[in-house]
């Protein structure tokens, strides 16, 4: 039995052969290839959306952070205030500068100073007697401010 065509024949057909194969390979890889420049876009995309959102969380846990270190301030120095005896009016000098210190202006109307406060009574282990007269000094008898100065002193017990 004899293969169709001559040698010569086989020779011109393997270069077709190989250029059909050539075309597929080519048209595979350039689908692929853009396959995977459709990911890449995706995947930038993607990662924008990740970018914006993790700066805009960082920004506000940067606040929190920062309330986060004036609260433990006034806390630390509410306890040493009550341990040494120092008088009111240094207390609430030294209170305002520490405030300052931390880009608060009006610290009187910090909720947040009067839980640290509350906490520092709490660390400082005040009794009940002197617990009601520092708040009741604390807050220039302010009843929302006294509670306030309570609950952080509850969260201390």
């Amino acid at each position: 039995m004899r293969l169709l065509g001559s040698g010569s024949a086989r020779v011109v057909l393997i270069p077709v052969l190989l250029v059909l194969v050539g075309c597929s390979v080519s048209t595979s890889l350039s689908t692929s290839s853009q396959s995977v420049s459709d990911s890449s876009t995706s995947i930038s995309a993607s990662s924008e959306s990740s970018s914006r959102f993790l700066t805009s969380s960082s920004r506000s846990s940067t606040s929190a952070e920062r309330q986060t270190r004036y609260r433990e301030e006034v806390r630390s120095y509410t306890a040493a205030y009550v341990r040494s005896g120092v008088q009111f009016d240094a207390f609430e000098k030294q209170l305002g500068e520490l405030a300052r210190s931390h880009g608060l202006t009006h610290w009187e109307e910090d909720e947040t100073t009067y839980v640290g406060i509350g906490e520092g009574l709490g660390d400082a282990a005040v009794g009940e007697a002197q617990l009601e007269m520092y708040k009741t000094s604390f807050s220039r008898s302010d009843p929302v401010k006294m509670q306030t100065i309570q609950r952080g002193y509850d969260t201390r017990q």
